[in-house]
């Protein structure tokens, strides 16, 4: 859907709704890949690493549905002023360049238009803040090495970049993260 500057984002159904599904593509992916047999594992790879892809796609929609859910709310009352038109374009432009939602992307565009960090809600259990924002973001780079080298190498005998438990640890950190953001 394109949307034009002074067009109002449309507040998405429901952030976490959207997160939910898009996180079972890749706890889906990860059941394919546990369904095969052993021998047949190391050719089939490329499910882990879809899977990390997956769940990361799904961090980057749920955070950009959020900000806009977020930002629907608050720019209510100026629908269709100058003022509104303005920030709503300044907000798009904002979303439109956030592709990689790492920690400080997603602080700075809080801070800008909702008035309020959104990462210092991001903790529980033994994971404070600091170590959310640098565990996000050593799943993002990690995305990024997956997407563009694939495997680290040809040589089957070496480790694929994308461990199993490493993607179960993945999955339950994005929900947690998902449920901290939404408060």
């Amino acid at each position: 859907m394109v949307q034009t500057a002074t067009a109002p984002t449309a507040a998405p159904a429901n952030p976490t709704a959207i997160f939910d599904t898009a996180i079972s593509d890749a706890e889906k992916l990860l059941v394919l890949f546990d369904k095969l047999p052993q021998a047949d594992r190391k050719d089939n790879e490329v499910l882990k690493r879809a899977a990390l892809v997956m769940t990361l796609t799904a961090w980057e929609t749920f955070i950009e549905s959020w900000l806009r859910t977020q930002m629907c709310q608050k720019l209510a009352a100026l629908k269709g002023s100058f003022a509104g038109d303005y920030i709503q374009k300044k907000f798009t432009d904002g979303i439109n360049r956030l592709h990689n939602p790492d920690a400080t992307k997603v602080r700075q565009l809080s801070l800008e238009f909702l008035q309020f960090d959104v990462t210092d809600q991001w903790q529980w259990n033994n994971f404070d803040k600091q170590m959310v924002c640098t565990q996000l973001n050593k799943y993002l780079a990690l995305r990024g090495e997956v997407v563009h080298q694939g495997r680290s190498s040809h040589d089957p005998k070496n480790p694929h970049l994308v461990k199993r438990d490493e993607l179960d640890k993945a999955i339950r950190f994005f929900r947690e993260l998902v449920k901290v953001t939404v408060g």
